[in-house]
């Protein structure tokens, strides 16, 4: 593959980590979801143990909580091209969220500092999550959250 097809490729991908985390922060869930294929797998940074499957179940996750103030801030975003049709990636990622309002400025929780790996594919012309697994690495300033274990319908699996 040439250098110019390579980059145009890392630039296109190197996009759905920043995308996914503007969609996520604005209560985008249609526009996020469509950011993963239809058989996608995603485990959340909180629960890596639990992936949840189909676009329809990432959907779920965030259109359903609750309604919280967060940002994402997504850096070192490395793309390693395979094919015309097929990369992989990582990026970090640093989490801040209030669960007291949505209308800025609110105080935050703690900080979580963690990344993703990600397996990306073109479909019908358009990059993709394939697979999005995330984990947190480091926090601070309080707790790690105790969610409960996802239902395996929840998870896309019934």
């Amino acid at each position: 593959m040439k250098a110019k097809k390579r980059a145009r490729i890392e630039a296109e991908v190197a996009k759905l980590p920043l995308l996914f985390a503007h969609y996520a922060d604005n209560g985008d869930h249609a526009a996020m979801a469509d950011l993963f294929t239809e058989d996608c797998h995603y485990a959340r940074p909180f629960q890596p143990d639990h992936p949840f499957h189909g676009r329809g179940a990432v959907q779920a996750i965030f259109r359903d909580r609750k309604p919280i103030l967060v940002r994402h801030i997504v850096t070192n975003v490395l793309v390693e091209v395979l094919s015309e049709t097929e990369a992989r990636g990582t990026n970090y990622l640093t989490m801040l969220s209030s669960h007291e309002g949505i209308d800025p400025p609110q105080p935050s929780g703690a900080i979580y500092v963690g990344g993703f790996d990600d397996h990306y594919v073109k479909v019908e012309g358009k990059w993709r999550f394939r697979s999005r697994y995330g984990r947190v690495a480091l926090h601070s300033g309080g707790p790690m959250p105790t969610l409960p274990p996802p239902t395996d319908e929840a998870r896309g699996l019934k």
